[in-house]
């Protein structure tokens, strides 16, 4: 019963952050922003219901242990890719505010010379890794759910990096990939 709750708090708790940060975005038109936070919305709730309630048998795992392997084992490049874009952002992209995305600066080099939305890419790969790691049709169905968001969010961004950065944006768009990162690897 106690884990019932403390997911239940969690939920509303991840919930209201995301709902503000949609709220906004909404309010400025911000249709990645909106994309990217119902996805983490989504992506936080699987998390919280599998590690409150799944773990305890509320529902079926198939528990196939090489998957759940599989799915640890990508956590690390995401990881890297999230984080590896918040700093290029924070530090390279000059921003005004505190916001590290309201980027002042077109950014090409270092993680986004390999490819053009590696923060969504990452925050993908956590979801796929979660569906791998928890195996369960809960994780599958919002796993989809969330990936989608992902995806969306990274299509918008790039439409919003158009307006903002113009005929530079689209010469990088040709050259550099938005999520495959292994076309990226390979120049």
């Amino acid at each position: 019963m106690l884990a019932t709750y403390l997911c239940i708090g969690i939920c509303a708790i991840n919930w209201i952050v995301n709902g503000i940060w949609i709220r906004q975005a909404v309010k400025e038109r911000f249709a990645s922003a909106i994309y990217l936070h119902i996805g983490l919305g989504v992506f936080f709730t699987m998390l919280a219901l599998e590690l409150t309630i799944g773990i305890r048998g509320a529902w079926t795992h198939l528990g196939i242990s090489w998957l759940g392997l599989i799915g640890w084992i990508l956590y690390v490049p995401s990881t890297i890719l999230v984080f590896g874009s918040m700093i290029e952002l924070k530090h390279k992209g000059k921003p005004k505010t505190a916001d590290f995305t309201a980027t002042t600066t077109f950014i090409d080099r270092g993680i986004y010379s390999l490819v053009r939305q590696p923060m969504t890419l990452g925050m993908a790969i956590w979801s796929v890794a979660l569906v791998l790691v928890f195996q369960s049709i809960l994780t599958i169905i919002l796993g989809l759910i969330s990936l989608f968001c992902f995806w969306m969010s990274a299509r918008k961004e790039s439409e919003y990096n158009i307006m903002k950065f113009g005929d530079i944006y689209k010469e990088y768009m040709e050259k550099v990939s938005m999520w495959n990162i292994l076309k990226g690897l390979r120049k």
